[in-house]
């Protein structure tokens, strides 16, 4: 389910100028089918700085200009989700200021924003995503005088994302601690209106034991073309999945570099010379790797830690106390 011939949301509006209007960000062709897809809840499996932030603030952004609703942004620790803030701050930033390059010449337009400075310009990426963040946390983009959308950004809380409704963007889920609680918590909001999605990223996960390994991974080991529009499969729980390793990105003009001379590498390349070959795989070749780090998930540790706090004692056995090796 995509929307191969939608225009960009984020495309000057035909009355602002003769000419037929441009759109104003430039995306990748797998960012572009990212943003396509219709399902109610999908995922995207990208390789490690391809990315897959920026087309996450433009999704949010995007459904925050087409109707009024609330965007939720949780990701594997809040300073993920701040970067994801900085990432709209960067969207919101470069669109304004096209537009208003584009209505300079136009005495019938004018464009003004809370985040001018006094010479009436727009501030940096920093300062803007400093705004919102002071906010709450929130971003707000006003339709009228009295409705808005918003987005909001938390750390991966469960018992918090009940409390809210709306569309959901889950990042860097294979990451998160107790990320099954929390697609429990946020699944309900796709079933109850369906207008909401669910859009969750992530390269796979480290530990074959986490939740978003069952819930992510093929369901066989394909081999996937090369393509720069990624892949699509089915997941073992059904979940359609965009993929896009090392190859796909390099064939979309995304670029490897070597660690010593800086120039760019194929994938090929760049796997021979890493120092952790397994890791490699993981990260930009996104395979689902069997063999975990425990025998018990991470989630089941984190909440064994948790409950154990403060109540037990930790003992540092650094001799073999008579017991042999």
């Amino acid at each position: 389910m995509e929307r191969p011939n939608q225009k960009s949301i984020l495309s000057i509006p035909s009355n602002f100028m003769s000419a037929t209007p441009s759109p104003l960000v430039s995306l990748r062709p797998y960012q572009l089918r990212a943003r396509s897809m219709e399902q109610g809840i999908a995922a995207l499996i990208q390789r490690r700085q391809s990315g897959k932030s920026f087309v996450l603030g433009i999704i949010g952004l995007e459904w925050m200009m087409e109707s009024v609703c609330s965007v939720l942004f949780m990701s594997a620790s809040l300073r993920l989700g701040i970067e994801n803030i900085r990432k709209e701050a960067e969207v919101w930033r470069y669109v304004t200021a096209q537009l208003r390059a584009r209505l300079a010449s136009d005495p019938h337009f004018k464009l003004t924003t809370s985040a001018d400075d006094d010479a009436g310009s727009l501030l940096d990426v920093d300062a803007i995503a400093d705004l919102f963040e002071h906010q709450r946390l929130e971003t707000r983009l006003y339709h009228d005088n009295a409705s808005y959308s918003r987005s909001v950004v938390m750390a991966p809380n469960p018992d918090t994302a009940v409390g809210w409704t709306g569309h959901t963007i889950l990042d860097e889920v294979g990451r998160m601690p107790d990320f099954r609680a929390c697609f429990e918590a946020a699944e309900p909001f796709v079933s109850s209106n369906p207008m909401f999605k669910l859009r969750m990223s992530t390269t796979p996960p480290p530990d074959d034991t986490h939740a978003s390994y069952e819930m992510l991974a093929p369901q066989t080991d394909e081999a996937f073309p090369v393509n720069p529009r990624g892949n699509f499969y089915e997941s073992q729980s059904g979940i359609t999945v965009l993929r896009v390793d090392a190859w796909d990105a390099h064939a979309a003009g995304v670029p490897l570099y070597d660690s010593k001379t800086r120039k760019p590498v194929t994938p090929e390349d760049h796997r021979a010379k890493a120092i952790d070959k397994i890791a490699w795989d993981r990260n930009y070749a996104c395979k689902f790797l069997k063999g975990g780090t425990a025998a018990i998930s991470l989630t089941d540790l984190t909440h064994a830690c948790a409950q154990g706090r403060g109540e037990c004692m930790g003992v540092d056995v650094t001799e073999h106390l008579g017991i042999a090796a």
